[in-house]
């Protein structure tokens, strides 16, 4: 098993909370083979874990860091916030927040002087600002930062999304490979169907080298879910499956 994610297994051990490997590690645990190297390393949590994620790696010396918000959103990809509270109610609706090992900031982000002029990042309770260093997405041989997704669940079901409401079965979505647990693989494609968006007309070769090697492998239950899943929560089309099924 690849070594990234034999070291989360390691550190999540002990952890009082809920967690799965999402991303295209979780694509690699499905394969059971490594199908390309990765430059991040994403962890799915629950939203009524945030805290204690939080603590619990703070506890360890790591530091948290999230995208500035709006209304819910994250106003760009591009910058970051030091979370020196989780707990601050600024935070309530934040789904992604990156943990950084104790000495590896300076190789993930790099601070940035405080923004002038902009009442809207002058709300944030946050003082310090940071942005990527860009080397780190060529590739990450160990855990030096885990980013983090927050999600929500509702009795049994794993709940993508509100509105419309997308939803998957908790023994459906969260699989396990030697007791590590990870996002089913047709969730981690659903979450990167995105990627064919009208907003995102440049397809990274990974996003569809991702749907290429793990379409095959599906079941057709999970096909099925996943084609009714992206046509809810795409009405109006999404390129994706154009590309797919034309």
């Amino acid at each position: 098993m690849n070594k990234t994610i034999l070291q989360a297994r390691e550190l999540f051990k002990v952890a009082s909370f809920d967690y799965a490997i999402c991303g295209g590690y979780a694509l690699d645990l499905f394969a059971g083979k490594e199908l390309r190297t990765h430059g991040d390393f994403d962890i799915v949590i629950y939203k009524e874990d945030k805290i204690s994620a939080f603590k619990f790696l703070e506890n360890l010396g790591w530091s948290f860091y999230g995208r500035f918000m709006e209304e819910g959103r994250p106003v760009t990809q591009h910058l970051f916030y030091k979370i020196d509270d989780i707990a601050d109610s600024y935070w309530d609706d934040c789904k992604n927040m990156w943990a950084i090992k104790p000495g590896c900031l300076p190789d993930v982000l790099h601070k940035l002087d405080r923004l002038q002029g902009s009442p809207s990042y002058a709300s944030n309770p946050a003082s310090e600002i940071y942005t990527y260093q860009s080397r780190k997405w060529l590739v990450q041989d160990e855990i030096e930062f885990i980013e983090f997704e927050v999600d929500a669940r509702d009795g049994e079901n794993f709940i993508l999304q509100e509105k419309p409401r997308i939803a998957r079965s908790l023994d459906k979505a969260i699989l396990y490979r030697d007791s590590v647990p990870y996002l089913a693989p047709e969730i981690v494609l659903f979450y990167k169907s995105d990627k064919f968006s009208s907003e995102h007309p440049n397809v990274r070769p990974k996003t569809e080298g991702d749907f290429n090697a793990i379409m095959p492998m599906l079941s057709p239950e999970s096909k099925e879910w996943l084609f009714e899943a992206i046509e809810r929560a795409y009405p109006d089309g999404c390129g994706w499956l154009e590309w797919l099924l034309g």
